[in-house]
């Protein structure tokens, strides 16, 4: 496992995570049974490893802006086509994933979930547009 260090990660990724969090909280009781793609039993893709990584170390705030991300894309959903979706099963914006997965540092991961998250939740995302 890599830890990214903490300085390296606020630089590469300025966010606040108390906004991510109360962001997370407002979506998680209508969300909560929506789970990540990301299996971190034994992560092989760098994008995968590094959120992996960030969710079990001191500084969670990749993998939570993630669970963010996941949350929101099925709020997305449901607004725009006006119907519930499988929570244990939703689907997946495969353009967003094939993106995400591309990348290979904090700074990529941060910019691909700030677009996502605010493509889904517009003007109720914590982060800037």
């Amino acid at each position: 496992l890599c830890l990214i260090p903490l300085p390296a990660l606020a630089q590469e990724c300025p966010v606040d995570p108390r906004a991510v969090e109360a962001a997370i909280t407002r979506l998680e009781p209508r969300y909560g049974m929506v789970l990540s793609d990301i299996s971190c039993d034994a992560p092989t893709v760098p994008a995968h490893v590094l959120m992996c990584d960030a969710g079990q170390g001191p500084d969670p705030l990749i993998w939570r802006m993630g669970r963010l991300d996941d949350l929101a894309w099925v709020y997305a959903l449901e607004n725009a086509t006006g119907q519930e979706v499988d929570q244990t099963n939703p689907p997946r914006d495969d353009g967003f994933l094939a993106a995400r997965d591309a990348c290979t540092d904090a700074a990529c991961l941060c910019q691909a979930l700030i677009g996502h998250t605010n493509d889904s939740l517009g003007g109720t995302s914590p982060y800037q547009q």
